[in-house]
């Protein structure tokens, strides 16, 4: 037996030929088996270095491979420099920069990456006469990838194309398509797609590579979309020496194309394949892994398997529920401190959510605990480009000489005021020693003759001046939050990024949604320190706080990041937070009504369990704010899942005082929705209607409130459960007794009120 692999991991190592399917459990040493494979492959005589090919998922995954390899190999004599272990993509550009030529793409040809694809798609929409008003750019990428992953070439699009949008949209796709080989480019889905294309059109070559690699390895293959399943089948088609080693509990990539099919049917497609079972995990205590199999074995869609380890029992998993989202970032903040006494150092810890969104109120009390964090995988919350550009309009309405903030809106959302118009602008500005609000006044008025912009140029900046001027008439009007609710209304940037309607955006809007929970506070704070809360304060201790931020940013710190950003990584304490319904399992996932997206709801919520080495903790709130706008919640069904052995339950919301916005918790009704609005503005919750529920007033005036009855012609009688923008843009999810959850927009739907 190899020194070092128990008796599982050995019986991996040592079924080389044929098919092998290994399921391993998280932290049960599958780099380990994969290396050592590989290392008996050549020492066997079975393979050269030359004729093995393993794949894998990121760069620096196929950095260590390599590495560990050689050092295995270390003073044999055998020259690893032909062994080729790669990423997916760079698999496919090596074999497009050789091959390419036969399916006409030039050795040199681009790799267009998503800048250059938003170009050639807003010429795409331009040629094909459809405006970006109706079809969003970023919507057009989006369904270029997903065609691209599951191995459908955009040209052939049309046949299947259904909806309104995908009709549209043929159009588009065949002039990017078009566009993308009169450049000789490809995108990023290109380098598997066209790889494919190669292998399926070229015979030659592609007996030619089955014979050279006649070992290929694959590592997460749970995570593998349609085109890299293909691809894999395709490459071992002559020889059938595959070897995939994944963990279908940790498939959590779907919304990116990953299909857990690939690993679950295997046995099916290798009717001959041995499966061997990595069982006996190395991370963590026995209670962690005992308390995430019994989350985990609620799943269907899984291979028969059960952690074990014979590590240390450990304390047991922690979870806390508390009054509301504030309580729950200060009982984090104040816990880490406690860890702290324990010999924990802060790059132990790791906090993890749902979405980036979430991060602002831990970041807060992270911050006044004094304790460095850093954000993994995205951006401190107020550095992300829709925060900076909200408060940019913002800054530029208290302060009209902010040349920085007006060049970053100018064109947000977009108004044809591209990069030549504001070039010049600037030039003219510096020129004549004036803020560029003042050269565009001139300018549209048409008295800035050496301005070299002509008569188009100067109607667009003429329609933002009249927007300028109509915002900044409101600023001493409403409250802050009522502001800011007007100027992403009025400046169109919320409508752009509901109808852009990808997951990008999405994540946009929830970021929007925090910064107004972030204004709400600020009123609430200052009044309850007799302040009137003013804007400019607010834009103040914003920009403290980000300097701050940048100052305190050490190698020593909390990790905060995204459940999907942990997988892979391991720490020796963990809080996972927001167990609740609606967040975590979303409510995307809810509206949807998708028993599979529940599924992997449920194998995210696992992979942020064995995270935990020897520490983990499990929060909710039972009252949290989106907009400013506090929702009643009921805690997440995973922690309903987990045994009572192992596991310590905690009830803080006797114990707290208090919170900031407590008096608003009187305002909850009893029956109807479980959302309601802060007491302290007087228009807080018509803000808030602009994304969650609306406010009461709001609600009562257009007769279709959250718990409204309704009827509608073709699906029934149903109860309106969600509400979302206001005005013209307002629309509602109504549940209907047999269709589910359907959304309209409430100006055009055909709604009877009952």
């Amino acid at each position: 037996m190899s020194v070092g692999l128990n008796p599982q991991q050995q019986a991996a190592v040592e079924a080389l030929d044929g098919p092998v399917l290994i399921l391993a459990g998280a932290g049960a040493g599958k780099t380990r088996v994969l290396t050592q494979r590989i290392v008996k492959l050549i020492e066997t005589g079975r393979a050269f270095p030359g004729e093995i090919l393993a794949v894998t998922f990121t760069n620096k995954a196929a950095r260590e491979m390599k590495e560990r390899i050689e050092r295995l190999l270390e003073g044999s004599g055998v020259d690893t420099r032909e062994l080729w272990v790669s990423t997916f993509h760079s698999m496919g550009a090596k074999l497009l920069r050789e091959h390419g030529y036969r399916i006409g793409l030039s050795p040199g040809f681009s790799i267009f990456d998503d800048s250059d694809q938003n170009a050639v798609i807003k010429q795409a929409l331009e040629q094909a006469g459809v405006s970006d008003k109706v079809v969003a750019p970023k919507s057009v990428a989006y369904k270029l990838d997903q065609l691209k992953n599951d191995g459908v070439d955009p040209r052939t699009y049309e046949p299947i194309a259904k909806s309104f949008f995908e009709s549209r949209v043929v159009p588009v796709l065949k002039a990017y398509e078009a566009e993308l080989r009169k450049n000789n480019a490809v995108d990023f889905g290109d380098l598997l797609l066209r790889t494919y294309e190669l292998f399926v059109t070229q015979e030659d070559i592609s007996d030619a590579f089955q014979d050279r690699y006649r070992y290929v390895l694959v590592d997460e293959y749970q995570d593998t979309n349609r085109i890299q399943y293909r691809l894999i089948r395709e490459l071992t088609r002559k020889y059938r020496n595959l070897c995939v080693v994944g963990d279908e509990d940790q498939s959590i990539y779907k919304w990116r194309g990953a299909d857990i099919g690939n690993i679950l049917d295997f046995e099916k497609d290798f009717p001959e394949a041995r499966v061997v079972k990595l069982e006996q995990n190395y991370r963590s205590t026995a209670n962690i892994i005992r308390v995430a199999n019994h989350v985990i074995a609620n799943n269907t869609q899984r291979k028969e398997k059960t952690l074990f380890t014979e590590n240390e029992a450990g304390g047991p998993v922690e979870v806390h529920h508390l009054s509301n989202d504030f309580e729950e970032a200060r009982f984090i903040a104040r816990t880490i401190r406690k860890l702290f006494d324990e010999d924990f150092v802060s790059k132990d810890i790791a906090l993890l959510y749902r979405t980036h969104a979430q991060s602002r109120l831990f970041e807060d009390a992270l911050r006044a605990e004094r304790i460095n964090y850093r954000i993994f995988g995205g951006l401190k919350f107020y550095d992300r480009a829709e925060i900076k550009n909200s408060l940019s309009y913002l800054r530029l309405l208290m302060n009209p000489r902010d040349d920085v903030s007006l060049y970053r809106i100018i064109n947000i959302p977009t108004r044809g005021i591209g990069k030549t118009t504001i070039d010049a602008l600037r030039a003219y500005a510096h020129r004549e020693q004036i803020s560029g609000l003042e050269a565009a006044g001139l300018v549209a008025k048409g008295v800035a003759e050496d301005a070299d912009l002509g008569a188009a140029a100067r109607k667009k900046l003429a329609a933002f001046l009249e927007l300028y001027a109509k915002l900044s008439d409101k600023k001493t009007e409403y409250s802050p939050l009522e502001f800011y609710s007007f100027v992403l209304d009025e400046s169109g940037y919320l409508r752009s990024l509901e109808n852009e309607n990808t997951i990008e955006s999405q994540a946009r809007l929830e970021n929007l949604k925090e910064l107004g929970t972030a204004i709400s506070d600020f009123e609430h704070r200052a009044r309850s320190q007799g302040i009137e809360p003013t804007l400019e304060n607010f834009l103040e201790e914003v920009a403290l706080l980000t300097d701050a931020d940048r100052a305190e940013e050490q190698d020593n710190s909390v990790t905060m990041m995204t459940i999907h950003s942990a997988k892979g990584l391991e720490f020796p304490a963990v809080f996972v937070v927001g167990m609740e319904e609606d967040t975590f399992p979303s409510r995307r996932r809810e509206e949807s009504g998708d028993e599979d997206s529940l599924e992997e709801e449920r194998r995210l919520c696992y992979v942020a369990m064995t995270r935990a080495r020897q520490r983990l903790f499990m929060t909710s709130a039972k009252m949290r704010r989106v907009f400013g706008v506090t929702h009643v919640r009921q805690a997440s069904r995973f922690l309903d899942e987990l045994p009572e052995e192992g596991v310590l339950v905690q009830d803080h919301a006797r114990d707290v005082a208090p919170s900031p916005w407590s008096a608003g918790y009187q305002r909850w009704r009893a029956g109807g929705d479980e959302s309601f609005g802060d007491s302290f503005g007087d228009r807080s919750d018509d803000f808030g209607g602009a994304f969650e529920g609306g406010g009461e007033s709001a609600a009562s005036s257009d007769g279709f409130a959250v718990g409204a009855k309704v009827r509608h012609p073709d699906y029934g009688d149903g109860t309106v459960v969600k509400r979302e923008g206001w005005s013209d843009s307002l629309k509602l999810s109504i549940q209907f007794r047999t269709s589910g959850v359907k959304k309209f927009l409430a100006k055009y739907a055909p709604l009877q009120k009952l």
